[in-house]
């Protein structure tokens, strides 16, 4: 029934064919090796890096998602002082986008440090919520730091940029780029950071309208 079918839709799907084989003979030919983690190089305890901790739900559906809800809710205090005594987070959230449950936040320095810092510190709120997650590293992860760094090491989204192309035309796309996103189709393509010259404080003082 061709008429119930959107027009743009019979134009896409022999190109995405076409484009899946291609993908399918470069992995094959020209195979790229993915490294298991990229990120920005922080050689100073004063340069932000970002993680994005992604893990997937064991159930997602909203009676499981209620529950991971009010676990959550259980530690949220151990969580804010835990990080903290950490003292190299800018931010941390708890997200659930989708079927995952997302750790997002924003710190100081060295990744590995970082993550066996907040082992130290909120260790035991981890322990809890992967409960609810897929193929969760051992526990408790206090007594497991180096596996539970490696594991969040390969659920951080993946993190790339500098590629720039406007050009929807395959063959106008670096070949190295295709295979990357291929490989790995969920990254973090661009991040901010910076420190402000000046803090709200200041800037509400000088303009007199006060804190």
């Amino acid at each position: 029934m061709v008429g119930m079918v959107p027009v743009g839709a019979i134009t896409r799907v022999p190109g995405r064919l076409l484009e899946r084989a291609v993908i399918a003979y470069w992995r094959r030919r020209t195979p790229i090796a993915v490294p298991p983690r990229a990120r920005s190089a922080a050689l100073g305890d004063n340069v932000q890096q970002t993680m994005n901790l992604v893990m997937p739900l064991a159930d997602p559906s909203p009676v499981a998602t209620a529950h991971l809800a009010s676990a959550m809710s259980s530690v949220a205090d151990v969580v804010s002082f835990g990080l903290d005594n950490v003292g190299t987070v800018h931010l941390a959230r708890f997200d659930i986008i989708g079927d995952r449950l997302c750790m997002l936040s924003v710190f100081d320095g060295d990744f590995e440090t970082y993550i066996r810092d907040f082992v130290a510190t909120i260790g035991t709120v981890f322990d809890v919520l992967l409960d609810f997650v897929v193929d969760p590293p051992a526990r408790p992860v206090e007594q497991h730091v180096d596996e539970f760094v490696d594991w969040v090491g390969a659920h951080d989204l993946y993190q790339v940029s500098g590629l720039v192309n406007l050009s929807p035309d395959l063959r106008t796309v670096p070949r190295e780029a295709v295979l990357l996103f291929d490989a790995r189709p969920e990254v973090q393509l661009a991040a901010y950071r910076s420190y402000p010259g000046h803090s709200v404080a200041q800037i509400r003082r000088a303009l007199g309208i006060g804190w």
